[in-house]
């Protein structure tokens, strides 16, 4: 090829070459822009529904008898976190927990709960060691959950600081026939610092959820019998 056509390609590809050069910035910026719009709306389109209920099944609203006084700690001027400790069952034990199993279940078959109706009524405080005590209207008012001897563990797990210590109980709750809502047999609550027990499991497997190094620990059994049940 002569020598001189080289030159006259050039010159001719260089206003192509012009034209690409200022027209890149401004589309690279608008794509930028797209992706950004692109993945709010992506965004918007899979959050979840704020309005979904909670998966536990529990109510947001306690009755103050979900969340009796913590008695003295053992641990509490000398602490060590994630060390586990077996409880004593106190008399004020099985009441908060059967509250918060009746809140449970009605919760989880859409009806008020135990906590809702008393809470609704201007209630302040358990009027009974039943769970339905000061609850007229609840779907479970004239029924009872208990949680016999011997069916019942209880322990914590130290934390950093007093709001930071974790309570755990696993416990079979019985109702008599023709309870209008159903109850499973088997739970496990779970209480952080001084709130309320809350139903974290329930049924066949629920004794996963609980800190493994809890079990042998004094009462606590390698795995508590009550644990295969359902």
């Amino acid at each position: 090829m002569p020598a001189g056509s080289g030159g006259r390609v050039g010159a001719a590809a260089a206003p192509w070459k012009a034209w690409v050069e200022e027209r890149r910035r401004p589309v690279i910026a608008g794509a930028f822009v797209l992706a950004a719009l692109l993945g709010v709306v992506i965004g918007l389109v899979t959050a979840p529904d704020s309005k979904a209920p909670p998966e536990t099944g529990d109510t947001a609203q306690a009755a103050p008898a979900r969340s009796p006084q913590l008695p003295p700690l053992p641990w509490a001027n000398s602490r060590s976190p994630g060390t586990a400790t077996n409880l004593t069952v106190g008399d004020d034990l099985r009441p908060a927990l059967t509250w918060a199993a009746a809140d449970d279940a009605l919760a989880k078959a859409d009806k008020p709960t135990l906590s809702e109706v008393f809470l609704a009524s201007g209630g302040t405080a358990a009027t009974s060691a039943s769970p339905q005590g000061g609850t007229q209207g609840a779907a479970l008012t004239q029924q009872s959950i208990t949680i016999p001897a011997g069916k019942l563990y209880y322990g914590a797990v130290q934390g950093s600081d007093a709001t930071l210590d974790e309570f755990w109980a696993v416990g079979v709750t019985e109702t008599p026939p023709g309870t209008p809502v159903a109850v499973p047999g088997l739970h496990v609550w779970k209480r952080v610092g001084s709130g309320p027990w809350t139903v974290v499991a329930t049924g066949a497997g629920a004794c996963d959820i609980v800190p493994q190094n809890l079990f042998g620990v004094g009462a606590w059994t390698s795995r508590p019998p009550i644990c295969d049940l359902a």
